[in-house]
């Protein structure tokens, strides 16, 4: 790795021979639950909605009501083809993909980004924000662009972050905060912005990924201990004191990139002999992955559905019920940099936008609300279209064609 109300109208052919066909079947005696599977996921489009470009890498990406903000090492976003300045962040209306007039300028490459309350923040490998000193980190009014009065000085490169239970967190390889040794790990309070000095947590390598939800701080990367404790790779701290919650314990045997949830699952995003995305009951308890060529980067969750990205070319057509299988008879499918997964199965969904780049896709989100995913990388296509470092994907108001849930492999 380089370093988330529809009008019903007349029902589409394919889905009303569909339903026709699960009648016949009731009517029969025979069972429909495949029909109604495939119905329960709502995917997105194969071909991108219109939208902005930029002229270098997206690192990552957040959707805060109908805005999208993205942030890397871009100096320029393209509007039909015409660079217009934004320096490493930009902001984009959700519904339309047209550039926002919100341009902080920021003199370094920005990793990773999380909103909380009105603030955007952002940490990196930069010193100004908007012309005043910021050190790796910097909280920016999520309307006006303002810089924020959070302001620290972080020692290494910060490269995930995330808010909840009243404080920020900041994972990364950064060995100080204001002259404070800390191992990788950092909280701070919301309120004030000061160094949360109680709270505990550390990590021996690269902290990668961090997701706060409900009591769990989840956290993802390299290392092989948490808070001094034998959980690799994977593990969860309590959002009450820091300290490691003992009842999630997956065992992941591969570094962790990137994480996102639903209720009642956890998914990651791993690299390792290939990549995966593996699936965890709430207490770490294995439930399926499936086998990339290459580690899976980013992952969003949408629909029912789990989208992956990273710098793969091929995927596994058949989930595995071990975590470190390779896939039976080494028969994968091509599907270069983004892929869809049945959320609840991980059976590869018949969805490929086919991306392009070496390094593929780096940050992914979703907008539920929007039924919308977004995507950001190094990537400069999608089926041979010119979508330069950003897309978004519509969910198929009338279905998907040939490239829905009922094409589950």
């Amino acid at each position: 790795m380089l370093f988330a109300p529809i009008i019903r109208r007349a029902l589409p052919r394919r889905r009303h021979l569909a339903l026709l066909l699960a009648a016949a079947l009731a009517v029969l005696g025979a069972p429909v639950a495949a029909v109604a599977d495939a119905k329960a996921i709502q995917m997105v489009s194969a071909a991108p909605v219109p939208s902005v470009g930029f002229d270098g890498l997206v690192y990552t990406s957040t959707y805060v009501g109908n805005t999208m903000y993205v942030g890397g090492s871009f100096r320029n976003a393209l509007v039909n083809g015409k660079p217009v300045l934004r320096k490493r962040l930009a902001a984009l209306d959700a519904r339309t993909g047209k550039l926002l007039p919100w341009a902080p300028a920021i003199d370094g490459t920005v990793f990773a980004m999380t909103a909380a309350g009105t603030q955007l923040y952002v940490t990196g490998k930069f010193k100004n924000v908007g012309g005043q000193a910021r050190a790796g980190l910097a909280g920016i009014d999520l309307k006006t662009g303002a810089v924020g009065p959070l302001k620290h000085t972080v020692d290494g490169e910060g490269t995930a972050l995330a808010a909840g239970g009243g404080r920020l967190y900041l994972g990364g390889k950064i060995t100080k905060v204001d002259g404070r040794a800390v191992k990788n790990l950092a909280a701070f309070k919301l309120t004030g912005g000061a160094v949360d000095t109680a709270f505990p947590g550390t990590a021996d390598e690269q902290v990668r990924a961090l997701t706060v939800a409900g009591s769990r701080l989840y956290v993802g990367g390299k290392f092989k201990k948490l808070n001094g404790a034998g959980t690799p790779r994977f593990g969860a701290l309590k959002t009450s004191d820091g300290t490691v919650d003992a009842t999630f314990r997956p065992a992941t045997p591969y570094e962790v990139f990137a994480i996102t949830l639903v209720p009642g699952t956890v998914y990651a995003g791993l690299g390792g002999v290939g990549g995966r995305v593996a699936a965890y009951k709430p207490d770490g308890g294995f439930i399926w992955s499936t086998v990339t060529d290459g580690d899976i980067q980013a992952i969003t969750n949408l629909g029912g559905a789990v989208y992956a990205g990273g710098h793969f070319t091929e995927v596994c057509p058949t989930p595995s019920a071990s975590a470190t299988t390779w896939c039976p008879g080494k028969k994968l499918r091509s599907q270069p940099k983004v892929v869809a997964l049945d959320g609840a199965t991980g059976k590869l969904l018949d969805w490929n936008p086919r991306s392009n780049g070496k390094w593929g896709v780096l940050t992914m989100d979703a907008n539920p609300a929007l039924s919308k995913i977004a995507l950001g990388g190094e990537f400069t296509a999608f089926g041979g279209v010119n979508h330069p470092h950003f897309a978004q994907f519509s969910a198929c108001a009338y279905g998907c064609g040939g490239r829905s849930a009922a094409h589950a492999r």
